[in-house]
């Protein structure tokens, strides 16, 4: 498995999206802009006015037109396309301006600013609610984190492009979201699927006759025939695309089957024929400014050599490859480099220095392919196949629902001037608005119970993984950074420190939202479990009783949380402040009062003297919670007698 389908399918998205390369529609735009300026002249209109819109519109036009033929011309014009949309107020413009420059940083391998400038197209997209620049958003933002190795955010933002281009209609956009969608599973390893997602894109863009797209495509799947060992389909469909990129002059495009080709040849030990195409590759690359491209081609050259046993030329090319992969931050190139070099260390008998970079590419390795990932992966898309089956059913369904509507309203009819009597169609109209509405009472609750779960389910996921992800990489950076600066660690560990308080009040909100929790049975097991695992750390012994009527009392989502995070903070107290050996917390219910008492057995305070100085914001928070359960909170302490915390809180 290789990243060689990256060098090119983020280029087909993009193209998907751009006018003609060729010179003819440049010198046409150019010559409407040279008209609208002298028009402009004639008309004596000095400062900037509605009438200039058509000038943004020429500017980001041609930005597009640049992007295969001069990226830096591009950015030219998508800067005056910006200065000229903003002074006008004109949204469409601005839009144009940052795609544009989305896909000049992206085409470059400056992926974070790439994703920055995407965004702030889309939020434009989305006030302006245009669907089809929206699904093309989403789709480049997911070719981003594809190019970042975040595999699962990528096939995310791509489901949600392809569903909405399917409802537009939009074929181009399709074609790519299909491509980008295969390149993500072939990066995972899940060739069939790579295959039929990029067959599926290559019949859209045969019907449209974009012959970018088609040698593009010709050229990922000659990538699935390299790696599943077929060289002569993957040589017979990068040829077809070499001859078609030629023919429109797309050099960008070339990269992708030259690099191809040398992997084949590479696999069959023709290492001039390899070099002779990766070098080729090479050269394109740096004319372009693609960082990506220049890294991962440097790896591969750099590895023939250490095959010729010309190890200077290797590292040479090796520790270049490295030096970029961590200034664009790439995930995979830092791994390939490090593994490459490992494996030339090795051949030297540089055996600890071997080792060392053996590591890395594990670490490296394990952050990006993970038993995580490829199950949020699938999960992915089985919910966006259930999804997408589950629309057509609903379509088939309300128009049964229709026609059994129709027929009710027929007998209905029928009944009544039979009947012929007003009363009892007053009755019968009362009761099936009565019914109606219990069901809609009905349906409310459970879409709400559905809401809550959805958003505590979404916070585990997405929340969740994102936080843990950042401690993980922390300790990774950490590792690396002992042999260049101490002064980093602290500054790593307070990284860490501060992911894992905030996977800890995530948990908090997550635990309060579900609606399983509602019950106050559950609201008791978290609480003891809770408290059982903070004593324990300094060999505070819980002794923790409740009423056993609690069981079947409900309180809401914001009472809940509220009397969970005051007995927190009490507990919280005694461990940091108390020096207990001992705290007894207390559970009961009487009438239409709930009570809650936290009391140890530690050394107290002066609650008249000492209070603001030891409780804080704690003790203010816990007043401030016990305002919203609609109750009081009573605080008693003296020096050596230990400290009780009580909570009453009205239920009426």
């Amino acid at each position: 498995m290789n990243k060689a389908g990256s060098l090119v399918i983020l280029l087909f998205f993009l193209q998907n999206y751009s006018f003609s390369q060729n010179r003819q529609r440049i010198d046409s735009l150019e010559t409407q802009l040279k008209n609208h300026n002298a028009r402009k002249i004639e008309l004596r209109i000095k400062s900037p006015s509605q009438y200039d819109t058509i000038a943004a519109n020429i500017l980001g036009d041609l930005s597009k037109a640049y992007w295969y033929i001069d990226p830096d011309t591009a950015k030219v014009y998508a800067e005056q396309c910006m200065a000229l949309s903003e002074q006008l107020g004109y949204k469409k413009g601005m839009g144009n301006a940052y795609n544009s420059m989305g896909v000049i940083h992206g085409m470059k391998g400056d992926y974070i600013p790439s994703l920055e400038f995407i965004k702030k197209a889309l939020k434009i997209w989305e006030d302006m609610g245009d669907k089809k620049r929206i699904g093309n958003s989403y789709a480049h933002m997911g070719g981003i984190y594809y190019q970042q190795d975040n595999y699962p955010e990528a096939l995310k933002y791509q489901l949600k492009s392809l569903k909405i281009l399917e409802e537009v209609g939009e074929k181009k956009g399709l074609a790519a979201t299909y491509a980008n969608i295969g390149s993500v599973y072939n990066l995972v390893g899940n060739y069939s699927e790579a295959l039929k997602n990029y067959l599926i894109s290559l019949k859209i863009a045969k019907e449209i006759g974009d012959k970018h797209g088609i040698a593009l495509l010709y050229t990922n799947i000659a990538i699935i025939y390299t790696t599943q060992g077929n060289y002569s389909a993957a040589l017979k469909n990068d040829f077809a695309a070499i001859k078609i990129q030629k023919e429109i002059g797309d050099r960008r495009g070339l990269t992708g089957a030259y690099e191809n080709i040398a992997r084949i040849y590479n696999k069959q030990s023709n290492y001039p024929e390899a070099l002779k195409y990766h070098l080729a590759s090479l050269k394109i690359f740096k004319e372009i400014g693609d960082k990506d491209g220049i890294a991962i081609t440097c790896v591969d050259i750099g590895e023939i050599f250490i095959q010729q046993k010309k190890y200077k030329e290797a590292s040479e090319y090796l520790n270049n490859a490295l030096a970029l992969s961590l200034e664009i931050g790439s995930l995979f190139d830092i791994k390939i480099s490090d593994n490459a070099l490992a494996t030339l260390d090795s051949a030297q008998g540089h055996f600890k220095q071997a080792f060392e970079h053996y590591k890395l590419y594990i670490a490296y390795r394990d952050s990006i392919s993970n038993t995580e990932n490829t199950e949020k992966i699938v999960a992915l898309q089985m919910n966006y196949d259930f999804s997408k089956k589950q629309d057509s059913l609903n379509v088939v369904q309300a128009k049964k629902d229709i026609a059994a509507q129709r027929e009710l309203d027929k007998q209905k009819l029928v009944r009544n001037k039979i009947i012929g009597g007003t009363v009892i169609f007053i009755l019968l109209a009362g009761t099936a608005i009565v019914l109606f509405i219990d069901r809609m009472k009905r349906n409310r609750k459970k879409q709400m119970e559905e809401v809550r779960a959805r958003i505590s389910r979404d916070l585990h996921d997405d929340m969740g993984s994102t936080l843990q992800s950042i401690s993980v990489m922390s300790e990774i950076a950490r590792m690396k950074s002992t042999s260049n600066t101490s002064e980093s660690i602290p500054i790593l560990e307070k990284i860490g420190s501060a992911s894992r308080e905030m996977i800890d009040k995530m948990s908090d909100i997550v635990w309060a939202v579900s609606p399983q929790n509602d019950h106050f049975e559950n609201i008791l097991l978290h609480m003891r479990a809770f408290g059982g695992e903070l004593l324990a750390g300094k060999d505070i012994v819980l002794h923790f009783k409740a009423d056993s009527e609690l069981n079947n009392l409900l309180l809401s989502m914001e009472k809940r949380k509220s009397f969970f995070l005051v007995y927190k903070e009490a507990l919280n107290n005694a461990y940091k402040y108390s020096g207990a050996k001992n705290v007894n917390v207390e559970i009961s219910k009487t009438n239409q009062t709930l009570k809650l008492v936290v009391e140890d057995d530690g050394v107290g305070f002066n609650s008249n003297e000492d209070r603001l100085k030891t409780g804080g914001n704690g003790l203010k928070n816990m007043n401030t919670r016990a305002a919203e359960l609609n109750g009081n909170i009573l605080i008693t302490s003296e020096p050596g007698q230990g400290t009780k915390i009580t909570l009453t809180v009205n239920l009426k």
